[in-house]
């Protein structure tokens, strides 16, 4: 489970999450023009529930795996007898803490089947990140996120996330900065410790 490289990415995943569908979509396609062309239940099956199923896939496949390798990552962390009392839900990262032992374990949303262990004192620096933008009363934030840098590759863990530009002295985004402030300072002292 420990990793000498963090894993943002696994690449075959990606490849598989996106072609397979879209290559059964376009099976489906092809066979109902070639085999049905006078349509019928063949048709129909071919041409639109092959190509629906593709694009349910891509809607919900991807949390559900993600959320399957949440529950993966509790029970491996238990197993290799790491401290989970410090862990992180974010929409793209898992984050666990272990004090004691200065370890970190890390689940990405597109390398869901690979919990990552490293050692704390492989992160170079942790900072928060409010995601202010734009000017006077313009000045607002749709992501607040802490982001740490191990072996050269930055993580960003999201706090807080909208669709819409929020306020910087808004509750949740104050609450998306304090949770972000309180995660930089855990990795801090892991990593001094």
């Amino acid at each position: 489970m420990e990793t000498q490289q963090v894993k943002k990415v696994n690449y075959v995943y990606l490849l598989c999450y996106i072609l397979i569908p879209l290559a059964a979509a376009a099976a489906g396609l092809l066979i109902g023009y070639t085999f049905f062309p006078d349509g019928g239940h063949g048709a129909a099956i071919c041409m639109f529930v092959i190509p629906l199923l593709a694009v349910l896939w891509w809607i919900f496949a991807g949390r559900n795996i993600y959320r399957l390798g949440k529950k993966r990552m509790v029970k491996q962390l238990d197993e290799m007898g790491i401290d989970r009392r410090q862990i992180f839900y974010s929409d793209g990262c898992v984050v666990s803490m272990d004090m004691e032992r200065g370890k970190i374990g890390l689940l990405f949303f597109w390398n869901p089947f690979q919990v990552q262990v490293v050692p704390a004192e492989r992160v170079a620096k942790a900072w928060t990140d409010d995601g202010a933008k734009g000017a006077g009363f313009m000045r607002g934030t749709s992501r607040v996120s802490f982001l740490f840098e191990i072996d050269g590759i930055t993580i960003r863990v999201n706090t807080f996330i909208s669709n819409q530009r929020w306020k910087l002295n808004d509750e949740k985004v104050l609450e998306g900065i304090s949770k972000a402030d309180l995660w930089v300072q855990v990795l801090d002292q892991a990593r001094e410790a």
